[in-house]
């Protein structure tokens, strides 16, 4: 609308005269493109959004990383040293594995003792329960098939059970 178009109605409006000379003055006033409240022009705006999106676009390294699967491997108690170092190369080479590594019976014992124990209930036991939950952790990518992963690992001699640690937690 232009000012002629506002007086017309300012005149066709009863209401008081300030009320009418603020309206005309601010819908006849010429707006600069700032982004709301600030003093930023949309151009800036618009740089900074980019400049977001850019950034969230490097942290989905860090969600890939986040979102891997975590499993754990269990094995039969009564295998060698050399047979479940033989289990951690064989897990090691399967397709989609990323990471491996061995929690001995006493790793996993300190472990669960920190977690859900106190001294005094924890001292109370003269040897290690946990002793035959040696287990390989591994890390699976995201991108692989974890069922055929698990399948795979799931066939090897020696495997007793392939659980996911989200399982384990619950």
């Amino acid at each position: 609308m232009n000012k002629n178009d506002m007086t017309q109605i300012k005149n066709a409006i009863t209401m008081p005269v300030d009320l009418a000379d603020t309206l005309i003055q601010s819908c006849t006033t010429p707006r600069t493109k700032h982004f709301y409240k600030t003093r930023f022009s949309m151009t800036a705006a618009a740089l900074i959004g980019a400049f977001v999106i850019l950034f969230s676009g490097t942290t989905s390294f860090a969600y890939n990383i986040y979102q891997e699967k975590n499993l754990a491997v269990f094995m039969e108690s009564n295998l060698s040293q050399a047979e479940i170092d033989h289990i951690g190369e064989q897990l090691s080479q399967i397709s989609g594995v990323s990471s491996c590594h061995f929690i001995s019976g006493d790793e996993a014992w300190a472990s669960f003792k920190s977690t859900y124990l106190n001294d005094d209930l924890a001292a109370s036991f003269t040897e290690n329960p946990l002793a035959d939950s040696f287990n390989y952790r591994l890390s699976i990518q995201l991108n692989a098939d974890t069922k055929k992963v698990r399948e795979e690992i799931s066939q090897l001699t020696g495997v007793r059970r392939v659980q996911d640690l989200k399982e384990l937690n619950n």
